[in-house]
């Protein structure tokens, strides 16, 4: 086959070899199943680097043009492409995604057992109502969302901006500048806009395992691979995280270190230490989840957050959701300024605009002179409800023992975790979300205890223990 490759100047290099193999696979001279010379050899012949041809491959692949099998190498994908001028793309592949129909008919069934009186809902990541902290809002009109979105730049709203930037200095002790702070639209959003501005299709991230970031999509979609990390006591394991750093030239460590979801488990300090030691040693950056850090049941016993202790190579999210409700959907982000920019062209460039109304309702919260009484009240019941659970499980059932944060990760004293069980679950009333979907193969479940009224926690454990004794759990 011919290699020669048409070269312009507005076009990047790696795009014209994307445009002439996939030309050459439409006219049929590349056949599927066809196999592709190596990447060394490909770009000896083309004469480019071999980078370069790596880029090419990771991005034809996730497009589904070819196909890699280790010890066979690169090959056409075996479908229509080749047959005629204008390739089939296959719908179905792309709708279905990365996820398989039992995680999605799981999540259907979850869904809709949910709507059923008398269910016990330990499975939406959310407050209750009841627990939701109420603010007096003070009387506004239409135009005085107009003025305030004055006040509103690339970066989001000042105000709320500086709000945030004193939460932390006071629950926290350490400095975010405002200059350094970008609102989000929840802490989703933040994680979205860092993949899409920061990544490209066959990056390597490594993550906790389990971890709730195997439940997202975007970074199947994004084609980012993910690698899992196991977890002791102590939070990632740096052992096995070094070996991932070597094996796949992993760009990015992404965790959320306390109050980890799904299993609440709290990086220790000297732990966090060595993570930053470890990374900064590999020049990786570390991307910091801390969704549910401002809910310790102990202030007293917090850990400091990864950013405080390396303010320059952490990238630091956080969110109100946890706090204030999700439909609020306030987030931010703090990086370097130049991260920072290249988040907010990104937003600009996916038109994700910010809206004015969240962010104002958001910061008349946090500036309420009732916030941080009411934030406590909120650790309290929380911790209340915590308690209640654990103490009557007792010693049935395996499970950590969380500082703060929703969730209990309860394990299972059976072998295996399969869907017979989780439809034993929902055939209970009993709404949970399983090990799996965390990318865990231990038959162990996530619930959130602070979702749970008194009843429903002791209804919750006396179900548990029916199904123990039948041998699901």
């Amino acid at each position: 086959m011919n290699w020669d490759i048409e070269r312009t100047q507005k076009t990047p290099i790696y795009q014209s070899i994307m445009k002439h193999i996939t030309q050459n696979i439409q006219n049929g001279q590349l056949l599927p199943g066809q196999k592709l010379p190596s990447e060394r050899k490909l770009a000896a012949i083309i004469g480019v680097n071999r980078s370069t041809i790596v880029r090419v491959m990771a991005e034809l692949e996730a497009k589904g043009i070819i196909k890699r099998q280790q010890g066979s190498g690169t090959m056409v994908n075996d479908d229509k492409w080749g047959l005629s001028q204008e390739p089939v793309v296959d719908w179905h592949q792309l709708i279905q995604g990365q996820q398989t129909d039992e995680h999605q008919l799981l999540m259907t069934q979850i869904k809709e057992k949910s709507q059923e009186e008398g269910v016990i809902d330990a499975y939406t990541g959310e407050l209750p109502l009841d627990l939701v902290p109420a603010f007096d809002l003070p009387q506004s009109n239409w135009r005085d969302f107009i003025e305030a979105d004055k006040n509103q730049d690339a970066l989001g709203y000042f105000p709320l901006r500086q709000a945030i930037s004193n939460l932390v200095a006071q629950d926290y002790r350490f400095t975010l500048p405002v200059e350094h702070l970008m609102i989000t639209s929840g802490g989703h959003q933040a994680i979205f806009l860092i993949v899409q501005a920061l990544l490209n299709s066959g990056d390597a991230v490594a993550i906790c395992q389990p971890s709730f970031l195997y439940a997202l999509n975007l970074f199947q979609t994004a084609g980012i691979r993910l690698f899992g990390v196991p977890m002791d006591e102590q939070g990632m394991r740096l052992d096995f995280l070094e070996n991932e750093i070597l094996k796949h030239r992993v760009k990015l460590v992404m965790l959320n270190p306390t109050f980890q979801n799904p299993t609440g488990t709290t990086m220790s300090l000297a732990r966090r230490q060595a993570l930053i030691k470890l990374c900064q040693t590999y020049k990786i950056p570390i991307i910091e989840d801390d969704a549910f850090g401002l809910l310790p049941f102990d202030k007293r016993t917090n850990v400091p957050p990864l950013k405080k202790l390396d303010p320059q190579n952490v990238i630091y999210i956080g969110s109100l959701s946890k706090i204030i409700g999700s439909t609020t959907k306030i987030g931010w982000i703090s990086a370097p300024l130049a991260v920072l920019e290249k988040l907010s062209i990104a937003r600009q460039d996916l038109d994700l605009t910010l809206s004015i109304f969240p962010q104002v309702l958001a910061n008349y919260a946090l500036s309420d002179v009732t916030f941080q009484d009411k934030l406590a009240s909120l650790r309290a019941q929380i911790n209340v409800r915590m308690t209640y659970f654990l103490d009557l499980i007792g010693q049935d059932f395996t499970c950590h023992r969380p500082a703060g944060g929703f969730y209990v990760w309860l394990k299972l004293s059976t072998d295996t975790l399969t869907k017979k069980q989780m439809d034993a679950f929902l055939s209970a009333g009993i709404l949970c979300l399983p090990s799996f979907v965390f990318g865990d193969k231990t038959p162990a479940i996530r619930l959130n205890i602070a979702r749970l009224n008194r009843d429903e926690i002791k209804r919750l454990v006396e179900k548990l223990q029916e199904l123990k004794q039948v041998g699901i759990c």
